[in-house]
């Protein structure tokens, strides 16, 4: 979908729209500079050297205060990104994305900071370039480097076979079984959250998609299975904890408990066997709504194509500073 506030952005100050990856991207006041929208605030990207050295870190983060619509500053390396405050009009929103570029860059200029490349910091033949469907600030040479790369880690993913299938299930389990912390730590304060399905979720795709090489659709059932089985294992050890702690008075038997909760459950009465299944389904739905929609929505966003291209014309001089 087009972002109406990028383009209009765009159109004021003779930016590129790339509505392939829904960024504004190109060259103001002789700055190279990409704008997206991330995490429901729009963030402005530069790559900045200061005499040849990274920007200073401290002058950096008192930008924030210094510029009204800035809400955050974030620096890594030569790269510098300015998250800038929604408003509450589409209107006020662009005006608040105008007015920081515009004194954002007046600062960069009064304290010489200089457009370069976000890898070497050099400040010849830099330029801007879409890599892996996302802006960044490279030279010529850089650019070609990191495609060349970037194309032959695709082959060796699409490679794996059977062999990246089985290390993703390991992976995600792994990454289930971190998630389950967090769910566990949740329950045991008393809480069903949507939020332990999205941490679950993220470190079980981001488990899959490590050992795995990336995110296939094999992915989506192995991934929605191990979210299930740490869900059960999770609301059994927490069960086990209110038994231990309501039969014997301290934890010191929970493995006991866990281990033989059939068994208990089966000589209780009927209301503690209904209050486990409740509970195991309550938190079976809440933690794998959430978790679902966040696995398919990885899939599909991984199907996505990610292009790697020039952003801007190379054969012109005006665009190397």
């Amino acid at each position: 979908m087009k972002n109406k506030i990028l383009m209009e952005v765009a159109d004021t100050f003779g930016l590129k729209y790339l509505e392939d990856i829904n960024e504004a991207a190109g060259v103001y006041e002789n700055y190279f500079l990409s704008i997206r929208f991330v995490n429901n605030f729009y963030q402005c990207c530069f790559s900045l050297s200061q005499m040849g050295n990274y920007p200073d870190k401290q002058y950096i983060k008192s930008l924030r205060k210094e510029i009204k619509p800035i809400q955050g500053m974030e620096m890594s390396g030569y790269l510098v990104k300015a998250n800038i405050k929604g408003g509450f009009t589409a209107k006020g929103c662009k005006q608040n994305i105008l007015d920081s570029i515009v004194q954002l860059i007046s600062h960069f200029a009064a304290n010489g900071f200089a457009s370069c490349s976000e890898v070497s910091g050099s400040m010849d033949g830099v330029s801007l370039y879409c890599l892996n469907g996302q802006s960044h600030f490279f030279t010529k040479e850089e650019y070609d480097q990191k495609r060349t790369e970037q194309e032959e880690k695709n082959l060796r993913d699409e490679s794996r076979g059977p062999v990246g299938i089985l290390l993703g299930i390991f992976g995600a389990i792994v990454g289930a079984f971190l998630g389950a912390i967090a769910v566990f730590l949740f329950s045991r304060m008393g809480f069903v959250t949507l939020y332990g399905g999205m941490i679950m979720a993220a470190t079980t795709v981001l488990g899959y998609k490590l050992f795995a090489g990336k995110f296939g659709f094999i992915g989506i059932p192995v991934t929605i299975l191990s979210m299930a089985a740490m869900v059960y294992l999770v609301n059994r050890l927490d069960f086990a904890f209110l038994l231990s702690e309501a039969y014997f008075g301290s934890f010191e038997h929970v493995m006991e408990c866990f281990q033989y909760m059939k068994e208990i459950l089966a000589e209780e009465v009927e209301e503690v066997g209904m209050s486990y299944t409740r509970n195991l389904w309550q938190l079976m739905i809440f933690t794998l709504a959430t978790g679902i929609i966040f696995t398919i929505a990885t899939f599909i966003a991984e199907k996505k194509a990610k292009p790697s291209y020039p952003i801007l014309d190379e054969s012109d001089p005006n665009l190397q500073y």
